[in-house]
Parts: C-alpha cells; structure tokens; sequence
C-alpha cells in the first residue's frame, strides 16, 4: 500500500459549481479525545458516527482530506497544475464517474447513509470553517466518497505502473511485464498467533502496515462506535468514513499489499485502410471515442486540455510502438470495496468476516484475522479473473477473438490459509507460498489454476519472519514484538548479495574501494542505531532498492557504494558515523535518533535533509497490537509516528514521536 499518495490528490476547478447536496439530518455526535487527542466518535447510528468522525478527523487535517475527496471528482489539475493532470487522466479514463451513477444505488441502503453521514461531517466542517475550505470542496455527498474507492483502488496492485507504459507513445508494452511484487515492493507487515502457539495462551493480531507518513494514504487512528454496535479502532485514510484496519473487540485483522496479475495487454489488429478500426471475431469495430477537457492551473489561470480516449471491447486502448493495444483490468467500475470493508468492520465471527471476504469487492491486499476465539486465518485476496487456457498472460495476447476476454466479476478461489497446525501466521509482500512454519504452508499445487498469476518473490522480511518465529515452540509477547522490530537483512536477502559482490572485487590499486571494504566487512547486517556501519551499508542499498521499485535499470553496488562514502564523507566527516546520528525522524521541533531500513521487519525509507541527515518519510508509521487473553479481554496497543494532529501549532503534532522512537507503545482501554 504507498507510490498512490501522489496520484490522489484531488481538487476542483477553482470557482466551478458543486451539486447542492441534500439537506443534512440532526446529527449530534459526541467526540471525546484521549491525552493524546486520538478520538473516539460515538453516535445513536452508523450513519451520525461516520459524520462525527469527518468532523474529528477534518479538525486534525482538513487539508489533506478535501484534497482526496476532490480527487474522486477529477479536477486534481485545476488545484496543482501539471502535476495534477495525470490524475484527472485517470479519473476519466477509467470513468470513475459512469461507474459511480451506474453503481451506487446498488449499495445498501444502511451503508449510503454512512458515506452520506460522513459527507455531511465534511460540509458541516467547511461551513464553519470558510477560510479553511477549497472552493470546490463544498456540498460534498455520499457520492463522492463512494468514487474515491472507484479510483484507488486499482492503483494498489500497479495499474498505474502499466498506464504509464501505455501512454508512452515510444514503449514496447508487450515486451515488459506489469507490475508484480518482483518489481515492485510497496511494503507491509502483519503478524498472528493463536493460543496454541503462544506462551501464554494468548491470541495476538500484529498490524504494521508500511505507508506514507504524509498526505492521502497516510493513516489517522481513531476508534468509531454507535448504538447500534458498529464499534471499530483502527488505521483511517483521509475520505474514508471509517477504520479500514483494526478491531472491532471480537475480531481483527491486518492487511498488506499483495501483487496478484489482475491486468492484461491486448495487441490490436489495426491497419492503413480502416482507419479508426480494429479487426475482432472476424469482423472491423470503430474504437469507441471521446474527448475529455483535464483543466489544468497554469499561473492565475485554469486552461482546458483536450484529450481523446478511445477504447476497445476489452478495455482503454492506446498506440504504441508495439501497435495498439488495450487493456484490461479486474474490478473495473467496482464501487463496492468500502462496503465490504464496512462487512467486515460490523462481523462478530469468521464466518459473518468471511462472509463479507465473499463480495469480492475490494481487489486485492492480503489479509491477516484473528479473534476473540483464537481463531487465526491468512487470505491472499485477489480478484484474478477466469481466463482462457492456451495463452502466454505474461504480455501481450491476441486481441482481435473473444476467447481472450475474459468476464469481470467472475473470480478464481484464491488461498487461504485457515487455522493453521503451526499456530502462526505472517504477511510480508512476498508469496502467499510463505506464511507460517513451512511445514504448515500452502503449496502452488493446491491452488494450480491460479498460481501461475501470484508472485513468487520473499522479501527480506519474509525471510526474517521465518528465521525468527519458525524456530520457537512457543512465541511470547516479546519475542512476537522484537521480530516485528527486527532490523536485520537475512543471509538470503538482496542486500546481503549486494554486500558479497562489493567484497568480492578486486580492491588492491583502490584505496577507496578497500575502504568501502573495510568497512562493509564488519557490517553484521543489523541497520542498529549504535552499528557505525549500517549507514554506508543502507546508502550502497537504497538505489538498488529503488531502482527496483520504480522499474528501472538496477544500478551497480559498487558505484552506488562510491556514491555512499562520498555523501558520508562529505556530510560526517567519516564512512562509519552511528546510524542513529545519520537517520532521524524529524518533526516540528522533535530530532530524534531512528534504526531500520527499507526491507528490514522495522521497515523506514527517507529523504535527505540539507544538513544530510536522512528524514524517515515511509514505513512504519500507524503500528497496532491486538491481544485478546485466553477469557476474550482485549487489550489494544497503538502509536503513530507524530501524533494525531497534522497542524503545527498542535500538541498533538509530534506527542507519539519519542514513543515510536523508543519502540514503546500507548495503550488503549477497550
């Protein structure tokens, strides 16, 4: 879950007319905050709940929400200028807003009345705070958060990756695979144990999902309930109407972003003479097309660029080097993802959860559950489609026959991995073949017709989770909590191979390079606040890592270790200053001392500061333990890493800091 934060930001164009929105009911919420201004929202319904929290969350962060609410209405451009185009692209393209009218009335009545509830918070919010509110950003309705959703969503699993190959008029999309989790490691982790793993008979639920630490997909906490025993404590992206992660006191669960193959390429048969056209089952069919105006901010103006869009019968269809192709992707014009996340919220048992799973409405994430039972699960949710034998799905396939297109909404069995003999489960975005003792584990074969399209990869915190935990009889509170803040890379990992390269060169007429050497030789892979030697080691890593992440050419370890000792020396004076003197977390007027790495269990990546410290941005941000004894009290830990308010002047706007710092927790009555 994480590059999207910068597609969604939204907004309108400056001036232009909203749709009044429906008289509000009398909502009186009451919203009590905590000592550390985390709020608990309550109401005599779901629908008066979500409004009180769009009034909690819009006091902590109002900013960052209209922007993503604007989003969802596809005028990001006319807000940011260029940079927000591409946004106002997508929303068009994928016709968030058809999707939207078509689906809409098709959700439940009960849950219309949360996103509406929340709507109205927003509105309430911008009314009394005028100075505060875009111009656009009045008379929000149900609607619009119903297309957010409609818009993210596939984002999540690299549709915005394969659009980007698309849309270059120079690429070669059916010669470049889409964006799996080889490529592409966005981050997250999650832990369970069952009481017949633990040393204490207790049920523990690990949720540490890797975000943004700022903008829209970086998490609130907050905790909902109402009198009708909607009751959630959680993670809450900016727009949402309620926690999409948590506990709702009988059950929990975590999630984490997976890379299941949900899209496909088609090449087109197009030729000079039937211009317009493409040639399918045996017949020419004219590309259906249309124009959309992005209004794009340009100084004091708001100028339209017109675009054209075309479309085939499997999906967007561009020209490329490779001819025309089009592309499908699964979940398109899915609308119903929050409403299953509201299901799960509202279930008191694994099988009502499951049974809210079986909308198959949110498109991918794995999923870790535990409950007040002891009952643990691991899904590896994927909506990947029922597609034809015979074909290489890998990149292009033929798309002039209707054998290649394959329906939506009809979706494979996917594994699951329920109550496991091993008594523990993990999730670290790498295959689904990985989550528990090996003995323990799912096998491709169980599920053959699928697993040609779920990742393959482990990352090193894949490796580590195993290392760590696989070897203990019983996991106890703190062995379970100082794997989650493990900061070593495994003998197995990327980094380590990269290390072994650098030692293996020839070094003896470069005294730089035995430097390098020297240095890296003593590393013991921890990236510890105390090892002199991690930094240097974490610099040579983060451009392989990188390079990796966005689908590029992945550079040497030795020239990126070159480039390592120069900023250290540049910047400390040393190659082998303390870790925790190098990165930091920096906030407002709190400079504190981190450890960590991009792929390590404590998981951090950064940004360098002009004074060359290294400013944690991304990773472990909203962290939440769930631990239910063996008579079902729950107990519920949490911190964030600033605080509940996103304004300066806030005394919650780095309270949690030196906590999250210390790796120590708040805990939260339940």
């Amino acid at each position: 879950m994480g590059r999207l934060w910068i597609i969604l930001l939204g907004a309108v164009v400056l001036g232009c007319a909203q749709p009044s929105a429906a008289p509000s009911p009398d909502y009186s919420p009451t919203i009590t905050r905590d000592s550390f201004g985390v709020a608990t929202v309550h109401g005599r319904d779901d629908a008066e709940t979500a409004y009180g929290l769009a009034l909690a969350h819009a006091e902590d962060n109002f900013a960052t929400i209209q922007l993503v609410a604007l989003a969802a209405r596809g005028r990001l451009g006319a807000h940011l200028g260029r940079d927000g185009a591409p946004s106002d692209f997508l929303w068009n393209l994928i016709e968030v807003k058809q999707s939207v009218e078509q689906g809409y009335e098709t959700l439940s009545p009960e849950f219309r009345s949360v996103l509406e509830g929340y709507a109205a918070g927003l509105n309430a919010y911008a009314a009394a705070h005028p100075d505060e509110a875009l111009p656009g950003a009045r008379n929000l309705t149900g609607r619009d958060v119903a297309a957010g959703s409609a818009l993210t969503l596939p984002l999540f699993f690299g549709f915005d990756h394969v659009l980007g190959v698309l849309a270059d008029e120079t690429s070669h999309p059916c010669a470049a695979r889409e964006a799996r989790a080889e490529n592409i490691d966005w981050g997250s982790n999650a832990f369970a144990v069952a009481p017949s793993r633990s040393s204490d008979g207790h049920t523990r639920v690990i949720l540490n999902s890797h975000q943004p630490w700022d903008g829209p997909v970086a998490w609130y906490e907050a905790r909902i309930e109402s009198d009708s025993g909607w009751r959630m404590h959680g993670g809450v992206f900016p727009a949402a109407p309620f926690p999409v992660v948590g506990t709702n006191g009988a059950l929990g669960w975590a999630a984490t972003v997976n890379f299941p193959d949900l899209i496909d390429l088609y090449r087109l048969t197009t030729d000079a003479e039937h211009r317009g056209q493409y040639f399918y089952d045996g017949a020419w069919r004219r590309f259906e097309t249309r124009t959309v105006w992005l209004w794009v901010k340009m100084g004091w103006f708001t100028v339209p660029v017109p675009r054209t869009l075309r479309y085939s019968v499997y999906g967007p269809a561009f020209e490329t080097a490779d001819g025309w192709v089009s592309v499908r992707y699964a979940g398109e014009h899915e609308i119903r993802a929050l409403e299953q996340f509201y299901r799960m919220g509202k279930a008191r048992s694994y099988e009502e959860w499951r049974a809210a799973m079986d909308m198959r409405a949110i498109p991918s994430f794995n999923f870790i559950y535990g409950d007040a039972s002891g009952r643990i699960a691991f899904h590896y949710n994927a909506s990947l489609p029922r597609r034809a034998p015979g074909y290489d799905w890998s990149g292009c396939v033929p798309g002039d026959t209707s054998a290649t297109l394959w329906p939506q909404r009809e979706y494979l069995a996917t594994p699951v991995l329920d109550t496991p003999n091993s008594g523990w489960l993990y999730s670290a975005n790498g295959q689904p073949w990985s989550s528990t003792d090996p003995a323990s584990d799912l096998q491709p074969a169980q599920y053959a017709e699928v697993a040609p399209f779920i990742e393959t990869n482990m990352t090193n915190r894949s490796y580590r989770a195993v290392e760590i935990l696989s070897p203990l009889r019983t996991i106890s509170a703190e062995q379970l909590l100082a794997a989650k803040f493990d900061v070593t890379s495994s003998s197995q990992s990327r980094t380590e191979a990269a290390i072994q390269r650098i030692l293996g060169a020839d070094a003896s007429n470069d005294a730089e390079l035995a430097q390098i050497q020297a240095v890296l030789r003593r590393w013991d892979r921890r990236a510890a606040q105390d090892s002199t030697e991690a930094p240097l080691a974490l610099l040579m890593f983060y451009p392989l890592y990188n390079a990796r992440l966005y689908g590029q050419p992945e550079p040497d370890p030795i020239a990126t270790a070159r480039d390592g000792a120069r900023y250290l020396m540049q910047h400390f004076g040393k190659l082998d200053p303390p870790l925790g003197e190098v990165l930091r977390l920096r906030r407002g007027d709190v400079d504190l001392p981190l450890q960590g790495a991009p792929d390590t269990l404590r998981a951090l990546r950064w940004h360098p500061d002009p004074d060359g410290r290294l400013s944690a941005d991304f990773g472990d941000g909203l962290m939440m333990v769930m631990d239910w004894a063996p008579d079902g009290a729950l107990t519920v830990q949490s911190i964030h890493q600033w605080g509940a308010s996103n304004h300066p002047e806030s005394p919650h706007y780095n309270d949690q800091s030196p906590l999250y710092a210390r790796h120590e927790w708040r805990t939260n009555p339940w």
